[in-house]
Formats: C-alpha cells, sequence, structure tokens
C-alpha cells in the first residue's frame, strides 16, 4: 500500500496509475529489495548486544591460556636460569673437571682443556696422557683440584685467588649467552726445547709434525698439556728416511730439553786401502774412504748397503757388500788376499818405518809413537777439565781432526760425560808420503755418565798424523775407531 505523490490518493498494490489523477504510479523495487534482505539478515545474525555477549566469553578464555602460558614460561625460565647458573658456577665447573679427570673421560676433558686453552687445541692423545699423567701422579691431581677449588672459592666471593695450583687455574672468561658468568679450567702448557746433530730434523709429538730444527741453534716447539708424551725426530737424506723417538715427561709449566743425537745412527768405514771409492746401495759416492770419517744418520734396517772398488795392476776389485743393521758401528771394507796379495806387500818405507828407524824427513816412528800417546793423554784431560785448550796444540789445526775434537769435547762436557783411559797401545805406525803417518792403536776406557752409570770400553783406532811446516806434528784425522764389545 502507498499514496499517490501527485494528488495524495491511497493506492492499491495493483494500481498502476492513480485512479483519481491518473499519474503513473512510482514503485521502489531495490529498496523493497532492499528492505527484504535487510529483514533477512536481521534475522539470521544476531543483534549488536547479542554479538558482544557471545563474544566476551571467547576472549575471557583466550587471556587465561596466554596469562597460563607466560607464567609457565617465566617459572620455567627462572628454574632452568637458576639450575644453569648453578651448574656453571665455579664450584660446579672445578668439581666436574676433577670428575671428568677421575672417570677417564676424554671427551669432557677435552672439552674442559679447549675451552680454557687460546695456545692450544688438545687432541684425543694429548689428553689421553694429560690424564694418566694424572693418575700416575696423585700429588699433581691433589695439587689440582685444591688450586681449583681455591680459585672457585675467590671467585664466588669476588676476590682475587691466592692458592693457584702450579699447574692449572680456574678463571672467569666473560658471558655464556650475554647472560651467566662463564667459567674455564686453564691448563698451564708446556714447550720443548729441542736441539738436534743434523739440519731439517721434523720434529713430531705425539704423531703430530709440530716444527723442524737446525744444527746451529735450538728451536721452542709446543704448546702442549703435561704429561709424558713421544717425542720423533726424522731426517731424510740420500740414505733414506732415519727415526730417532723418545719419550719426555713435561710438568708444572716448564720447558723441557730434548736432544736428537745421531751418533747411534752411523757407522764408522774404513778399508786395508785408504784410496779406495766407497759406493752405497750401487751408487759410486766420488769419495776415497780416507776422506771418510763416518757415514751418517742412516737407516739401521738393513736398508743401506755398502761395498768399496780399488784398480789394482791385475784389475778393478771390489770388497763384499755389507748391509747396515742395528748394532753395527764400523764396518772394514777390506780387499781379500787373492785380490791384494802383491799390492799389500809392504813398502821399504813401511818395513824402515815399522823397524823404528829414521825416515825422509828426520821423524821416526818412535816420535811419531810417543806423540800420539801424549795426543791421547791430552784429549782425556781436556774432556775430564773441560778446557779443549788442552789438547789443541796437538791437532792440526787445517785437518777435519780439529773442530770434529772440538765439537765432540763440547758434547761430552754438556752430557757430563768423562773418561778413563786404562790402557793405551801403539800398534803399527806407517809412511803414507814424506809428511803423513798413519798410526793403529787400542785404548781401553771407562767411561762415566751423567746418570752415574760407568761403562768399559775398548777401541781399535786408526790415526793420520801430519808433520806440520814447522817440523812438528799435529793429528790430522780418525780414520776409524772400533768398540770392541
Amino acid at each position: 500500500m502507498g499514496y499517490c505523490k501527485e494528488c495524495g490518493h491511497q493506492l492499491a498494490s495493483e494500481h498502476e496509475f492513480c485512479p483519481e489523477c491518473g499519474h503513473p504510479v512510482e514503485r521502489k523495487a531495490a529498496s523493497s529489495e532492499e528492505a527484504q534482505s535487510q529483514r533477512y539478515v536481521e534475522s539470521a545474525s544476531p543483534s549488536v548486544e547479542e554479538s558482544r555477549d557471545s563474544v566476551k566469553p571467547s576472549n575471557k578464555k583466550t587471556k587465561v591460556i596466554a596469562i597460563s602460558v607466560i607464567a609457565a614460561a617465566v617459572i620455567l625460565g627462572g628454574a632452568y636460569y637458576g639450575i644453569d647458573k648453578t651448574m656453571m658456577a665455579p664450584k660446579a665447573v672445578s668439581e666436574k673437571f676433577i670428575a671428568s679427570v677421575k672417570s677417564n673421560d676424554v671427551d669432557k676433558v677435552k672439552q674442559y682443556v679447549n675451552d680454557g686453552q687460546i695456545q692450544l687445541e688438545a687432541n684425543d692423545e694429548q689428553t689421553k696422557a694429560f690424564i694418566t699423567y694424572l693418575h700416575e701422579n696423585p700429588d699433581v691431581m691433589k695439587s689440582i683440584s685444591e688450586g681449583l677449588s681455591a680459585d672457585s672459592r675467590a671467585l664466588e666471593a669476588g676476590v682475587p685467588s691466592e692458592d693457584h695450583s702450579s699447574y692449572a687455574k680456574l678463571e672467569q672468561d666473560g658471558k655464556k649467552w650475554g647472560i651467566f658468568d662463564h667459567y674455564t679450567v686453564q691448563v698451564n702448557p708446556v714447550y720443548a726445547k729441542v736441539q738436534s746433530t743434523e739440519d731439517a730434523t721434523a720434529v713430531y709429538i705425539d704423531g703430530q709434525k709440530a716444527g723442524t730444527v737446525s744444527s746451529d741453534s735450538s728451536k721452542k716447539i709446543g704448546p702442549f698439556l703435561p704429561g709424558t708424551h713421544t717425542v720423533k725426530g726424522e731426517v731424510q737424506n740420500d740414505y733414506g728416511k732415519v727415526e730417532n723417538e723418545q719419550e719426555i715427561e713435561a710438568t708444572n709449566g716448564e720447558d723441557v730439553n730434548v736432544e736428537f743425537d745421531w751418533s747411534d745412527h752411523a757407522v764408522y768405514v774404513s778399508s786395508d786401502y785408504d784410496d779406495a771409492t766407497l759406493f752405497v746401495n750401487g751408487k759410486d759416492t766420488k769419495t776415497e774412504i780416507g776422506d771418510i770419517d763416518y757415514l751418517g744418520p742412516l737407516p739401521m734396517d738393513g736398508s743401506v748397503k755398502v761395498y768399496a772398488k780399488r784398480k789394482f795392476d791385475s784389475g778393478e776389485k771390489k770388497t763384499e757388500e755389507v748391509s747396515i743393521k742395528k748394532g753395527i758401528e764400523d764396518i772394514a771394507l777390506n780387499f781379500d788376499e787373492e785380490n791384494t796379495a802383491e799390492a799389500s806387500a809392504p813398502s821399504k818405507e813401511e818395513e824402515t818405518a815399522d823397524k823404528g828407524s829414521e825416515v825422509n824427513s828426520g821423524v821416526s816412528t818412535s816420535e811419531v809413537s810417543s806423540f800420539i800417546e801424549q795426543y791421547m793423554y791430552a784429549t782425556i784431560s781436556s774432556i775430564n777439565s773441560g778446557d779443549f785448550s788442552v789438547a789443541e796444540p796437538y791437532i792440526d789445526t787445517n785437518g777435519p781432526k780439529y773442530k770434529e775434537q772440538k765439537d765432540y769435547t763440547a758434547y761430552l762436557i754438556k752430557k757430563g760425560i768423562t773418561e778413563d783411559l786404562l790402557s793405551f797401545n801403539v800398534n803399527r805406525v806407517t809412511k803414507l808420503d814424506d809428511s803423513m803417518y798413519k798410526v793403529y792403536t787400542t785404548e781401553e776406557y771407562d767411561i762415566s755418565y751423567g746418570d752415574g752409570s760407568v761403562k768399559y770400553k775398548k777401541f781399535n783406532s786408526i790415526h793420520k798424523v801430519k808433520e806440520l811446516s814447522d817440523g812438528s806434528l799435529g793429528v790430522y784425522q780418525l780414520i776409524s775407531s772400533t768398540e770392541e764389545k
């Protein structure tokens, strides 16, 4: 129902024109649809108040859940903070470190050590050696345990510690996660001062290469943990790879002296013909045996084989080939009688010298014998007195024996080794040329070592003695020194 906008007459729903004035009836279809839609929405949707009422219970529940979660997080976080702070407290760190050592827990001890180290990173071998050392030395374990306990009390009280162990200490090292005080066990590392008689000696500690040393100076190697360690020296030369291994005990943060002496990996070489040429593993060394004192260092496993060659009137001959093995200290590369019978017959000069008569230079074999005996006793005196100048006048300063004897004397003095010459005999003197003699001797010694031990040794030696320009004599070279066991 409606009314005509023109005349105001009441209209029925079927009227398309006003029955009073004939004006077309205007119908609002869209408004009708909107009204119908609005009625549908109003009937289908709750009122604003109803909506507010329905939301309120849901929001309350969410708030309760959120508050509960936050409260739980705060409680758990506080508990975790308290627990973790307690676990990382100075006392806890020191006690756990000691417990890990006592239980032989290599991984945990390594973790503690490396956490507190800035100088080294311990591997499993070093850590095992460190743990073993502590178990075998309870006084050191006690020192570390008591020292760490004292450190933890001082840190918790905020005062400096006065009872550090000389082996390790507990230190605060910044913050962990920016929240907790971080405490570490700092084990005092040790170093080795290494010397070698050979250049380019590679040094390994517990299987890991630690550096290279030369013969003219010592080198500081490390750091590594206190304990018993295996130190190996390795030399690579024309003879092959030579190794020298020893154990050291490193303690209390002090440097350990390590010396690689390769004399046990060398052999003295001699021959009944000094002008014979030396061959090593089939290769010509281009060196006469008379010019060689010793070979080394070299492997003592039989891999090195030597022989000598010489030309005789009957042709070129060679000696028997000798394999160098452990325990061999000298090698005599002599030619057999069949090859050398004619060539080895003594000359007139040698026959004359053996009889002790005068030779061309006016020096007799008896004078040479007397001289070499004086030289031997002067050498012993220089070693025992620590004064090389005692023996110096008896040695040709231009010969190879001078530096060799000087270095050898210094080495024995450093090692605290002394020698007692029990007997000395000159067996034979032969003249090589106008100014050179070869002297064969036998000596017996009691050798006293730095550790208090004494060993008896007997040597057969061959010396070259030279008549100098001023008419005096000087030992030019020691050709060989053969120990008889």
